[in-house]
């Protein structure tokens, strides 16, 4: 290839490469919101994504880095949004982290922490 094409194609490349990054799904948003704090007996954790994606694993750890056993099973279609059921937490830390697999088969990691204390008030 002459100098001039390589090069363009790799100007193209580089272009390109944002674009793909961009095109992978990620985690919007979470209910309760990465750091927030939240009154004792949340029973429902959500997770928001940009596009569609089927969770492989969540796991709810508290302070101790115990798991917090799950109500529900994961949900096995794609979907750009999840609640997962759990027993009402009681006071202390929180790290949800989870797993999930794209509709173009990437597999994504994340994870985010909040707080549970009696004396916060109780989402309605």
């Amino acid at each position: 290839m002459k100098p001039f094409r390589l090069g363009t194609l790799a100007a193209l490349l580089l272009l390109a490469a944002p674009a793909a990054a961009l095109a992978h799904a990620k985690m919007m948003d979470s209910n309760p919101k990465d750091g927030s704090t939240v009154g004792a007996g949340l029973s429902q954790i959500e997770l928001k994504f940009s596009k569609p994606l089927r969770l492989s694993m969540v796991h709810v750890r508290d302070a101790s880095k115990h798991d917090v056993p799950l109500k529900n099973k994961l949900p096995t279609a794609f979907a750009p949004a999840v609640k997962i059921s759990v027993d009402g937490l009681t006071p202390g830390s929180y790290e949800v982290s989870w797993t999930a697999v794209t509709e173009d088969g990437h597999v994504m990691k994340g994870t985010f922490a909040f707080s549970v204390k009696a004396d916060v008030p109780a989402a309605k």
